[in-house]
């Protein structure tokens, strides 16, 4: 298969959390912009050292611990030229205090706020649902641009505000391979979903003929497999 690298950072100095003790540095994996590559974004990912499922581990996370991360990644990842998108769970944005303290953070409008679960919002109460509207319209205000991921058409009318504006929706990985051989289908699948963000972004994009299948859909980026780089610098020592 081929590969484009990507450079990585890894850096071991985590907040002094126990729950954080087995995220051992940064991977950054690249989404690119198929018709202008000085748009191109790095998502921030975590090296975690863990026998357990990823999905699990970070589902096992608290709030807080959460909270921490993001803020140490953001602070790593803007020493570094370029826009990075870092993930937050809906959870995250009902504390005003953590909003708040984010938009004192100078950002250069590089920070891009990627919901990773925006399917919790369906099981929110309606006076929490309000808060996490407010707290984007807050980020947006200060610069943050809003991506959602990993969300179903069936989560649509829950994420329909008349006054958000996203700047990208991703169709996940399984989505896009099931929909890959028809590209009649997967442009339908793109038009429906540029109808709730700005930009459409497929996931799982693993090969060249994925990317030119891509390409013809009608999304405006791809990320996946087929553009990252995973290599542990030799000198890396886990504090």
């Amino acid at each position: 298969m081929n590969r484009l690298s990507e450079p990585a950072l890894y850096t071991p100095e985590l907040p002094r959390n126990a729950e954080l003790t087995q995220i051992t540095g940064i991977r950054l994996q690249r989404i690119h912009f198929f018709h202008d590559a000085a748009r191109d974004v790095r998502e921030v990912l975590s090296l975690v050292q863990t026998p357990m499922h990823l999905d699990l581990f970070f589902q096992r996370l608290s709030v807080t611990a959460k909270q921490q991360l993001f803020l140490w990644q953001m602070q790593r990842v803007l020493a570094l030229p370029g826009r990075f998108s870092l993930n937050v769970s809906v959870r995250m944005l009902t504390c005003q205090r953590w909003v708040s303290l984010l938009t004192e953070q100078a950002h250069e409008g590089r920070i891009i706020i990627e919901i990773q679960d925006p399917g919790t919002m369906m099981r929110l109460e309606k006076a929490e649902q309000q808060v996490v509207c407010a707290a984007l319209n807050t980020l947006i205000r200060h610069g943050f641009r809003i991506w959602l991921d990993d969300v179903s058409p069936a989560q649509f009318f829950a994420w329909r505000q008349p006054d958000i504006q996203f700047d990208a929706v991703k169709i996940e990985t399984g989505m896009f391979h099931q929909f890959r051989t028809s590209g009649s289908q997967l442009t339908l699948l793109v038009n429906q979903f540029r109808g709730l963000g700005g930009r459409v972004v497929i996931e799982g994009v693993e090969t060249p003929e994925d990317y030119a299948i891509c390409r013809v859909s009608g999304a405006d980026a791809v990320q996946g497999y087929l553009f990252e780089q995973e290599v542990l610098p030799e000198d890396f020592n886990p504090q």
